[in-house]
């Protein structure tokens, strides 16, 4: 019997207070008459949000920035569950590395992606709204709700649309990884940089993140590894080529050549993957060890080999 009456001055407690919170808050101004049942209940097929500020233009503001997080959560759910992306087996020399689920960074960089640029809350299924005055401290706030279309047909289109662009990220890391071991114009490098710079950007998850990273490396790599190789000389030539592991490779940054003894120098391509360097020795000193520099800067590599001629016996 205590029990039951504690309950009830509990209960009536409650409404009291809830009464006199009621007294100190206001509607002055709404969008309709009646407030819609859906506020506060997501279905399905719907998101119903509800979000609070000073200005219309703010709650608005929020209001689609919700509705985009909801559908980023539920994307999210749903990726994360797929067979296809919890165990993604990616090739890489006959060995195998399991990408697992994303984490909770897809939310804010999901956004960026192409399928969340038609959210608009001319799309919305309904929007409610107040303008409330509260008598405790003097303000004016509005709640704004809105409830938005959303159902699972359009949930995994979305997945779908997620995965094919993520597979294309995927295939483009791997086409550049595949290029760093085989590359044959070092003026690609800077370009494929700046691809691996935009794929580490769009790359939320820390695995394939740290795999950019790695192609990076092997590219910035490359440059230290290209030597200057002399494939003919003559009196006043020389033909050389530069070299990756053996592979002739070429760049249009041109040759840097510095001599004591040799003048008219010039280098041009030939060949298409070979360099002809023409030089006057004619007043080269047969007393003296008579040298030209040939130099490519390369990023914050200097790639430079030095030749040796005899000057002219007469």
């Amino acid at each position: 019997m205590r029990l039951s009456i504690n309950i009830l001055v509990t209960a009536l407690l409650t409404l009291s207070t809830l009464s006199a919170w009621a007294q100190k808050e206001k509607v002055v101004e709404q969008s309709d008459k009646r407030r819609p049942e859906w506020i506060g209940c997501s279905t399905s097929s719907t998101i119903a949000i509800t979000e609070t500020g000073k200005t219309l233009a703010e709650v608005q503001e929020k209001a689609l920035a919700s509705i985009r997080q909801n559908i980023i959560n539920s994307v999210a759910v749903n990726i994360t569950s797929t067979e296809e992306m919890t165990s993604r087996q990616v090739s890489k020399d006959n060995l195998y590395s399991v990408m697992h689920d994303y984490t909770s960074t897809l939310m804010t960089e999901a956004a960026k992606l192409p399928f969340m640029s038609n959210i608009s809350l001319s799309n919305a299924k309904d929007i409610y709204w107040e303008k409330i005055y509260s008598k405790a401290d003097k303000t004016y706030r509005y709640e704004y709700s809105v409830c938005y279309p959303f159902d699972e047909i359009e949930r995994r289109n979305l997945v779908r649309e997620f995965l094919a662009i993520d597979n294309k990220k995927v295939a483009e890391l791997e086409a550049l990884r595949r290029e760093a071991e085989t590359l044959t114009d070092l003026d690609r490098i800077p370009r494929a940089l700046n691809a691996l710079e935009e794929l580490h950007a769009y790359f939320f998850d820390e695995v394939r993140r740290n795999e950019t990273q790695e192609v990076m490396k092997n590219f910035r790599g490359l440059y230290k590894q290209v030597s200057i190789e002399v494939e003919e000389e003559q009196a006043g030539e020389c033909i050389y080529s530069l070299r990756i592991s053996g592979r002739r490779v070429v760049t249009s940054i041109p040759a840097r050549l510095k001599s004591d003894s040799a003048l008219d120098m010039a280098v041009k391509a030939i060949d298409n993957e070979r360099y002809m360097l023409s030089y006057d020795a004619s007043y080269a000193s047969p007393r003296d060890i008579n040298s030209i520099e040939i130099s490519y800067p390369m990023g914050a590599v200097k790639v430079s080999r030095t030749i040796t001629f005899e000057a002219p016996k007469n």
